[in-house]
């Protein structure tokens, strides 16, 4: 009778057991959906508001290849990286990244905080990295965004490198 007892309260607790365990695996796979989903809503947001554009060089400019990315980073502020190779070395200048606003005059300003927060050097391997966050989309705000060359940091000796159209 004891031995009986036993088996029966061993099944009844493994079954228990068993159950928890299911609603455990259940719950699990639900929690992994739903972050599935989350994932996937989120990466088609960012795919369809975030912008890889390519940099057009200007005639005669030293760039082989450049790029600007502009993404949304929350609140209504957006990102903007620019990648360049090709450039000059530091030794014989820096580059400043502007903005031509959507303006009847077409103003061309920097694109950061002032003229200082634009300005930015190559490496010696002739690579340019560069980024801001900005108060507003880029691309309701500028007609394009260009890369200049400053000689000696001269703005006066400004010329033009490469540019991208924000359509």
């Amino acid at each position: 009778m004891l031995a009986a007892v036993l088996v029966i309260g061993l099944l009844v607790g493994f079954g228990a057991s068993y159950l928890y365990a299911q609603n455990q695996i259940t719950s699990l796979q639900n929690s992994l959906t739903q972050a599935n989903q989350s994932i996937s809503t989120l990466h088609s947001q960012t795919g369809n508001t975030s912008k890889v554009l390519a940099l057009s060089p200007h005639p005669g400019a030293m760039i082989h290849t450049g790029w600007v990315v502009i993404a949304p980073v929350g609140s209504g502020d957006y990102a903007i990286v620019v990648h360049a190779e090709g450039l000059e070395p530091p030794s014989l200048g820096g580059y400043i990244v502007e903005g031509a606003q959507r303006t009847t005059a077409m103003n061309v300003v920097p694109i950061g905080a002032n003229a200082t927060a634009s300005e930015f050097d190559a490496g010696t391997d002739g690579v340019g990295n560069y980024w801001t966050v900005i108060m507003q989309n880029p691309t309701t705000s500028f007609e394009s965004i260009e890369l200049l060359y400053l000689p000696g940091m001269n703005m006066a000796q400004a010329t033009l490198v490469a540019s991208v159209s924000l359509g």
